[in-house]
Formats: C-alpha cells, structure tokens, sequence
C-alpha cells in the first residue's frame, strides 16, 4: 500500500492558553500545507499568528493536539533540520561578525560543509543580491541589506519548510519590492513550502496563492486567496482624472454609483460586474467626460478592505 505525502506542515487541535483567566490564544486550530505550497498565514493583532508560528518552531508546547513539521514533532531534531526562520523583528546574525562568518556558521550548524557550504552560500548571495554585503559587519548593514541577509541565513542548510514573520517590516517601498522578487525567484527554483505572516497585504498579493485567516485563536477562511475576496470580486472601482472641475450631472446609469473625490478634478464610481458591464460603463463615462478626460484607473476591491470585512463579521 502506497504512503500518503505527508504535509510539509500540520496542526491539529493545536490549543495553548496562556492564563486560566483569558480566553485560548489559540483555539484548536488545524492547519494543513502541502510541500511546495506558499501559504498567507494572516490576522489581526492578538489572533493567534505568533503563538501558533512559536508552537510550529517547538518554542511553545501546546496545551492540546500537535504540530508537526514534515511529519515529524515540532521542535524535534529533525522538525528543527529541515526549517528555516525569518523574524522581522528579531536577527539571528552576530552584530559583530561579518556577514560571511555568521553564514558559514549558520551553515555549520546545520552540518553543511566545505564545497557544498561555500556554492550554497555564493548561490544566495546571488540570488538576494548580497555579493557585495558578505565582507561587511551586521552592524554596517541598512535594514533592508540585514533582511537580505537574515533571509540567505535561513535558507543556507536548504530547508524543506521556511516561516516567515514580517518579513518585510521597516523597509522601504524599494527595499521591499527587491525582497520579493528575490523570494519569488528563490521560490520558484526550489520549490519550498513557504509560511508568511505580514500585515503588508501586498506581500501576501505577490507570493502567495492561499491563505488562512485566523481571529481570536479560531480560523476563519482557509482557501485560494482569490476567493477570500467572496462576494467582492466582481466589484470594480473607477477614477476619473479630468481637465478642469465639472458640475454634478443629472445623467446617471443604473448599478454605477458615485464614490467621493478627493479633489474637483477627480471622478469615481463603483459597480458590479455581473450587474453593470464594463463595456456599458465606458460608453457612459465617455459620452459624459470623454472631452475632458486626462487619465482613467480601474482596479477591484483592496484586499486590506476584503480582510477588514472578513475581521469584522
């Protein structure tokens, strides 16, 4: 009889309460991810995202049910092995030591040695744009080139699973734009199962397919991160930016509502798809502005805004 995969990470009925008097930071919570899967691990403040990553890594033992990583316990020898780590807010290099030294001993650590050490090491370096960083001190470093680093630090030993927790936390709109397009390269070339928590919705956009939400310790969705957007997906926003101001019009089409402006010389409406077509928007929006028309942006519903719904209901 064949044996199934295993997931590359599990949760089942993982509970931890902190205080008798407090309610279950987390709340039996199941959690499943194939091998090579990128996955958004994503919910308010006091959700539950830290203590279930901490009970993950084998830092927390739960009060109930059980983590596992490649099917082995969390915080077992060979849980701790096959993954790597990334904390936004908490380095794993030596602010003393060159950036080369607290890779080669990272990679030690993890018993990687001599001519695959140092090809594994020049291949992330490449990859994360940190050739140049290697003969540097940690503490030279800006903290968009220390999260290069930390990230090469964490995949040195070729981990099978990697967490990351705010990646991207405190850097610049270039910073992290560079950060994931690294990842993604990474990703791709080495198919890692990938765990990301961030409050940064863009990161989730640009390397993730699926996502859980989680609030007060419970799961709320769990599914492609398309279709957490649910009944908001057919909507579409549209912004006008006009010549000059134009008074209030009594033309209207039915299913495309006005939206507030900004300034005098913008225009935005919203409708639904399936209600409204875009074909039928745009003869309506150029017969009434088409003259005065400098630029037009249609984008659907953020997913801040989806995620917020999701929070509050």
């Amino acid at each position: 009889m064949e044996n199934k995969t295993a997931s590359a990470i599990s949760a089942h009925n993982l509970s931890k309460k902190f205080r008798p008097s407090l309610p279950p930071a987390v709340d039996q919570l199941d959690i499943e991810v194939a091998p090579g899967e990128s996955v958004a691990f994503l919910g308010p403040n006091g959700a539950g995202k830290s203590t279930t990553i901490k009970m993950l890594c084998g830092i927390l033992v739960p009060d109930r049910g059980e983590a596992k990583i490649l099917g082995e316990p969390a915080g077992s020898k060979k849980a701790n092995l096959a993954l790597g780590l990334v904390f936004g807010a908490r380095s794993q290099l030596y602010f003393h030591m060159t950036v080369e030294q607290c890779l080669v001993l990272q990679a030690e650590t993890y018993y990687v040695s001599g001519a695959e050490q140092r090809s594994r090491i020049q291949k992330l370096t490449e990859i994360f744009g940190a050739e140049h960083l290697v003969k540097k001190r940690v503490r030279e470093l800006s903290l968009g080139e220390r999260m290069r680093c930390e990230i090469v630090a964490s995949l040195v030993h070729k981990p099978k699973v990697i967490l990351l927790d705010e990646p991207t936390i405190g850097l610049d709109i270039t910073a992290k734009l560079r950060l994931r397009e690294n990842l993604k390269e990474w990703q791709k070339n080495e198919k890692t199962t990938m765990l990301l928590t961030s409050h940064d919705l863009s990161d989730v956009e640009a390397l993730c397919d699926r996502c859980i939400l989680v609030n007060k310790g419970v799961k709320a969705y769990d599914g492609k991160l398309e279709s957490v957007r649910g009944d908001l997906s057919g909507v579409r926003r549209i912004r006008l930016l006009l010549n000059e101001s134009v008074p209030d019009t009594s033309a209207h089409l039915s299913g495309l509502t006005e939206l507030p402006a900004e300034n005098p010389l913008e225009k935005c409406f919203e409708f639904r798809l399936e209600v409204t077509p875009l074909p039928k928007v745009m003869e309506f929006l150029s017969l009434n502005y088409g003259s005065l028309l400098q630029d037009i942006q249609i984008a659907g519903v953020r997913l801040e805004e989806v995620i917020q719904k999701h929070y509050g209901n």
